[in-house]
């Protein structure tokens, strides 16, 4: 699926037992993108997607996404969320 640019999404923070969730954390789709959707359960009204990290830019700096979206990896792929309605 294709993402557009400037589409906001979320990072993704660790949970009830140990499943992976949405954070608070939000982030913008840089560049028009290629995403894989995830067959994951859970996150409400978001759903989650598969990206390059290269593609997300940070809205705000946070210890979540300086780990998760930072180089050197910025070649490997991250899960995010993004609202289903996108």
């Amino acid at each position: 699926m294709l993402i557009e640019k400037n589409t906001l999404c979320y990072a993704s923070e660790r949970g009830h037992n140990n499943f992976w969730y949405p954070s608070a954390t939000r982030l913008v789709i840089k560049k028009n993108c290629l995403a894989e959707r995830v067959s994951w359960l859970g996150g409400g009204n978001k759903m989650p997607i598969k990206l390059l990290k290269s593609c997300l830019l940070p809205i705000n700096i946070t210890e979540n996404t300086t780990t998760n979206i930072s180089p050197p990896t910025k070649n490997d792929y991250v899960i995010v969320w993004i609202e289903k309605n996108v």
